[in-house]
């Protein structure tokens, strides 16, 4: 097809804005396909975040009230954290992303549910209540020697007293001094009162509950930074530290992408404006040149019967134009010389 009229100049002008905007409707839409994705998996990391801080809230209401109900929240919130997490390894791979950081945050998840159920069955085994586990199996050895026969001798009776007072104490405040003062006087009170093998075998299970009690804090944790306690806070952290590096990974992805939306849409809407202004300029240019070809003909036709030169003219509709016009020139010329002819024999016949 030759871009040699008018109308296929206009035909490639709106060739030229169809698809120039058609490849920028497409590549909007392909980039803001990707975009949307990179969101949304953005927007998963922060669900990801708010789920880690309800695991901990619920942890820190497990450890305060010791109510299993926590628990099971945790392990809801845990499982939804494991499927988000899953949900950004097809990203990581698609976008050739470090995804040793999303398995490094899945062992970390793993790591702090799994510290932190340890915690929970420790718990369990100190004794949720009062009335649970090693808890009340020292009361319960309590209340059966302060039934006996121990209860008759005023040392003996002052020592079990001093002996539940620093248990009180010490699972109210974990200190070591108390635990010290536990196994101290419990010691004396088995060495000083183990005269009946009931008695005996009463006290020597006291002792060793007592044992398990402090033995089951130590490995619990005194303070919030030691034993398990200490253990899944750092796992918690870990967590934490990971989930931010898994979110900096993937912020320059989604700033890239967009530079790419912005780069795409400005380089095609350039190119698109650049080419649609080349036609226009050369289309201007070759109508003007035509015009003006046609002008300076009238203006020479007036005084002598000049041909237009059609090879001047760029467009096909002013080329037919210009051939009519020769055509017009020449019967012109051809009437005017036979009228020329009629009236030199006319005045030859008047002259006769």
């Amino acid at each position: 097809m030759k871009f040699d009229s008018i109308k296929s100049r206009l035909v490639l002008m709106t060739l030229v804005c169809v698809i120039g905007m058609g490849v920028l409707v497409v590549s909007q839409h392909y980039f803001t396909q990707q975009l949307i994705g990179l969101h949304q998996q953005r927007d998963v990391l922060l669900r990801m975040g708010q789920d880690l801080l309800q695991m901990r809230r619920h942890e820190k209401d497990f450890l305060l009230r010791h109510e299993t109900v926590y628990y099971d929240k945790f392990l809801e919130r845990s499982y939804e954290f494991k499927g988000r997490l899953t949900t950004l390894v097809p990203l990581f791979n698609e976008y050739r992303l470090p995804v040793a950081d999303v398995e490094s945050l899945s062992s970390s998840m793993e790591a702090y549910s799994g510290t932190f159920r340890q915690v929970v069955s420790l718990q369990e085994r100190i004794g949720l209540t009062q009335n649970d586990g090693l808890r009340a199996r020292i009361t319960e050895l309590e209340n059966t020697l302060n039934e006996g026969q121990l209860t008759q001798g005023s040392q003996a009776s002052e020592l079990l007293t001093n002996i539940q007072l620093a248990t009180r104490n010490y699972q109210i405040n974990q200190e070591g001094v108390h635990a010290r003062q536990m196994m101290t006087l419990s010691e004396r009170l088995v060495a000083e009162n183990g005269g009946t093998a009931l008695l005996n075998g009463t006290l020597v299970q006291y002792r060793e509950a007592l044992l398990q009690l402090v033995d089951a804090f130590t490995t619990y944790g005194v303070t919030h930074n030691e034993g398990l306690r200490g253990e899944f806070r750092q796992s918690a952290h870990n967590v934490e530290t990971q989930l931010r590096g898994v979110d900096a990974a993937l912020q320059p992805m989604i700033e890239q992408q967009e530079a790419k939306v912005r780069i795409y849409s400005l380089s095609i809407a350039a190119l698109t404006s650049v080419v649609l202004i080349l036609v226009l300029i050369k289309s201007f240019a070759t109508f003007h040149r035509a015009f003006v070809n046609f002008l300076t003909f009238f203006y020479r036709c007036k005084r002598q019967y000049q041909m237009i030169d059609t090879r001047k003219l760029g467009f096909a509709e002013l080329k037919s134009l210009a051939e009519l016009a020769n055509e017009m020139v020449e019967s012109k010329r051809d009437i005017e010389a036979r009228l020329a002819s009629v009236e030199a024999e006319l005045a030859n016949k008047k002259a006769s």
